[in-house]
């Protein structure tokens, strides 16, 4: 339940609160939800204002924990802060990151980079950990990009994030109901789908 929770606050952050350039911090994020609530109520809705508050509490405290997780590693602001603290349980956060996940992660989410060398550290590693496997799932799922540069050549992110799912289920880094996995496992087929359906 912690995990998915994590999980929903980074996608509301990466899917709604930064394409508006809301800043990170506790009041703006309640702020955001706040506005939201007030036009999502305008319309006659069959919902009771009392369960659309509730919903809109939950998803501004999911961000807000999640933003409080990642000031605890540094800045909030930072995508690799916000995914790290999301992918860890509270005892995990002041764990050492396998540093070749860390590189790719960095270089994915900043540069839209993913270094073929880098990568085969990282699937042929016997160092991963729970943390790590999530980490490259969320940077990978929540990059806005078909392709990525693997030293000037475009790779599909579908493709990328067939490796680490293939990675995780085969070493068996996650259980198989892990929020991350499921949603990575979705994605996939999504971009699976898309690429079939242009292929039309």
């Amino acid at each position: 339940m912690y995990l998915q929770s994590q999980l929903e606050g980074l996608e509301s952050i990466f899917m709604e609160l930064m394409p508006f350039g809301v800043e990170l911090k506790r009041q703006q994020v309640q702020d955001f939800y706040d506005k939201r609530l007030d036009a999502a109520k305008e319309p006659v809705s069959s919902v009771a204002p009392t369960e659309l508050r509730r919903q809109f509490n939950t998803k501004a405290n999911q961000v807000r924990n999640l933003v409080d997780s990642a000031e605890s590693l540094g800045d909030a602001g930072n995508k690799l802060n916000l995914i790290r603290a999301a992918a860890s349980l509270p005892e995990e956060r002041s764990r050492s990151v396998f540093e070749p996940v860390l590189q790719f992660c960095k270089e994915l989410t900043f540069e839209n980079k993913a270094d073929s060398k880098l990568m085969e550290s990282i699937l042929e590693s016997e160092e991963l950990r729970p943390v790590e496997a999530r980490m490259l799932l969320a940077a990978t799922m929540f990059l806005i990009a078909y392709t990525v540069d693997d030293n000037g050549q475009q790779v599909p992110l579908r493709d990328i994030l067939a490796q680490f799912v293939g990675l995780v289920k085969a070493e068996r880094l996650l259980a198989r109901n892990d929020p991350f996995l499921l949603e990575a496992q979705c994605a996939l087929e999504a971009l699976e789908l898309e690429e079939a359906e242009n292929q039309i």
